[in-house]
């Protein structure tokens, strides 16, 4: 941890700003913005008395939350505890269900903001709760946008007028409204963000500062590119046709190399230290479906997952409470070799402890299975990149705040744009691509672009020489317990079988073959090449999908869904958890149906799918 001396004085002075100042700090990548944040919130507990408790640290996404609260507790130590520490999402649903009587999570997120922003608006408990607020640490506050922008705003006018508010921003990272899929096509229109918003509202006193030394590398070119590039894409004179172009040609020449045919660029010849850049989710797909080792995903609605080890030591406990004791036993008995260590289930324990606890320093079962049902599950307990340990293959847009000791960025081919602001903002997501690197960034051009089509589903195919087709699998919605462990699918003893499987596996690479079964449906049953035990059915969801392929391709008339797929790639195996008042678990076998806890692969797969065609009578 750095002490005083080390912090540089663009950093010293926001750090040590008075409790009550109102800032807008501009922090660029690599300029240690997260550290500084840890660390005004530990300088205003210690030297200016604040209480954790009265401090709000707000972040735009659950890898940021993450990231934050490990650094906390360095710098703050069990004071730490007290921060509240969480995205606008769950800020907002704690004050949701503090304040009203049987609250429950209807309709969007977005929805429940808003239902939130009028509860800060009209409840006399929210506002007076509001106003014993110290302290607000705001993160990524460019990516705040739309009614998250409208919360934060709000939630600022009804903090006290002796409240001090710290907001980082980098204009250049603005890429919150951009899609992952669609280069040069925004997801919604220019919405205003946060700190654009309180830059107009003279009342609430902001003012300026900037962090300008860069910390994340010595590497001459990437400094060049975090800081000369960034200032040329934030000014606004710059911003003329031909833009993203010459950023491109200064990113290739600031790079530490350059490949020049993108056959040469695979996952499995970069380490674990490594992160590979792609613009679409379709190239991270095919990227990781031709990896035959250990690695990670990073994409939209790939995010985080419960690990194994929860479903390995839960699967049949049907206790309400537990102690650590019984705990560590459970573990040295259950996780494999490499993890048998009594520190590990200790630290394990830790989290578990701060989801569930109990004043007794047990564990209730009851709190901890509500909690990791939860859509967006504690960061505490998941783990936030998809997959294995090993390098990592992720969108721009989805590796966002992440930083690395290499990277890998495969630039975009034949980009157009539909006018100069789609133009800016491209240019933006590729300045994001470039500054993940800490000591080494390769730049390479992707293949041509390739026909894609995206279902209403959400779901991402190609259409393949010979008329097969690329599918995406793997989707939220493809598997759930009933098909893993259900009564229906299966008998217990191979419902038991296939989770024994998963555990042994849950750390490796698997690959499984899908086999339509017509007494179910013609859902797909998942079955392995190691003695061809059957793991379950895939959902609904995914014969669904097929037929609409056939649709959208006119072809639903002459051809069918395949009755095999082949090549279904598996990332190891993950933990789903039901609540105990889940009206699934009655369709469970036991002990799952008491426990709540299953285990399923960690499926993220690009197979081809080989449609066939029909005869008199067929399908």
């Amino acid at each position: 941890m750095k002490n005083d001396l080390d912090w540089d004085k663009h950093q010293w002075n926001v750090i040590s700003a008075s409790a009550n100042e109102r800032i807008i700090v501009d922090a660029g990548p690599g300029t240690g913005k997260t550290a500084v944040a840890c660390k005004r919130l530990a300088y205003l507990i210690e030297e200016e008395d604040l209480e954790a408790t009265n401090t709000l640290m707000i972040s735009f996404t659950r890898a940021a939350v993450k990231e934050i609260l490990s650094r906390l507790n360095s710098y703050v130590g069990d004071d730490s505890y007290g921060i509240r520490v969480a995205t606008i999402d769950s800020h907002a649903w704690a004050i949701h269900s503090g304040y009203v009587a049987n609250a429950t999570l209807t309709g969007t997120f977005e929805e429940n903001i808003e239902r939130v922003i009028k509860l800060m608006e009209t409840d006399e408990d929210v506002e007076e709760e509001l106003l014993a607020v110290e302290h607000v640490v705001i993160d990524e506050a460019q990516d705040i946008v739309g009614v998250r922008a409208e919360f934060v705003e709000t939630l600022i006018r009804k903090l006290s007028p002796s409240c001090g508010v710290t907001m980082f921003v980098d204009e250049a990272q603005a890429i919150y409204n951009f899609s992952d899929e669609n280069i040069g096509k925004r997801q919604t229109s220019v919405i205003q963000p946060i700190h654009e918003r309180l830059k107009t509202l003279r009342r609430n006193g902001f003012k300026n500062a900037k962090l300008k030394i860069i910390h994340r590398t010595s590497v001459k070119g990437l400094k060049s590119i975090f800081s000369d590039l960034r200032e040329e894409i934030i000014e606004p004179s710059h911003h003329q046709e031909g833009l993203f172009e010459e950023t491109s040609h200064r990113v290739r020449e600031f790079a530490n190399e350059y490949v020049e045919e993108f056959i040469d660029v695979k996952v499995d010849d970069y380490g674990k230290n490594t992160l590979l850049l792609y613009r679409t989710r379709l190239e991270v797909l095919n990227a990781s479906q031709f990896s035959k080792k250990p690695h990670k995903v990073r994409m939209s609605e790939y995010g985080p997952t419960l690990p194994s080890w929860l479903a390995q030591c839960f699967w049949d406990f049907t206790d309400k409470f537990l102690t650590k004791d019984r705990f560590v036993k459970i573990w040295m008995n259950r996780i494999p070799k490499s993890a048998r260590k009594t520190s590990y289930a200790e630290r394990r324990w830790k989290n578990l402890v701060r989801v569930a606890g109990r004043e007794d320093e047990s564990l209730s079962m009851e709190k901890l299975r509500k909690r990791l049902s939860q859509v967006r599950p504690p960061v505490e307990l998941a783990a936030m990149e998809f997959g294995l340990n090993g390098p990592i293959a992720g969108t721009i847009h989805a590796s966002k705040g992440r930083e690395i000791d290499n990277a890998v960025l495969i630039l975009p081919r034949d980009s157009k744009f539909e006018d100069i602001d789609d133009e800016v903002e491209e240019t933006r997501v590729l300045f994001v691509g470039a500054t993940r690197a800490k000591f080494s960034l390769i730049v390479c051009n992707s293949s041509k672009s390739i026909w894609t089509k995206t279902l209403e589903s959400g779901r991402v195919f190609r259409k393949n020489k010979g008329g097969s087709f690329q599918v995406e699998m793997g989707r939220d919605g493809d598997l759930n317990p009933r098909g893993l462990v259900g009564k229906k699918g299966q008998s217990q003893a191979d419902a038991l079988n296939g989770q024994q499987y998963l555990s042994r596996r849950a750390n490796r690479v698997s690959t499984f073959s899908l086999e339509a079964d017509p007494s179910y449906k013609w859902r797909y049953r998942i079955k392995t090449s190691e003695k061809n035990i059957c793991l379950g059915l895939m959902s609904h969801q995914v014969n669904r999908d097929a037929w609409e392929i056939l649709k959208v391709n006119n072809q639903s008339d002459a051809r069918y869904p395949p009755m095999s797929i082949k090549y279904l790639k598996s990332l190891g195996s993950r933990s789903v958890v039901l609540a105990e008042n889940d009206g699934e678990l009655d369709e469970l076998h036991e002990p799952w149906s008491k426990s709540g806890f299953v285990l399923a692969p960690r499926i993220v797969s690009f197979p081809p799918l080989y449609f066939g065609w029909k005869k008199n009578n067929e399908r």
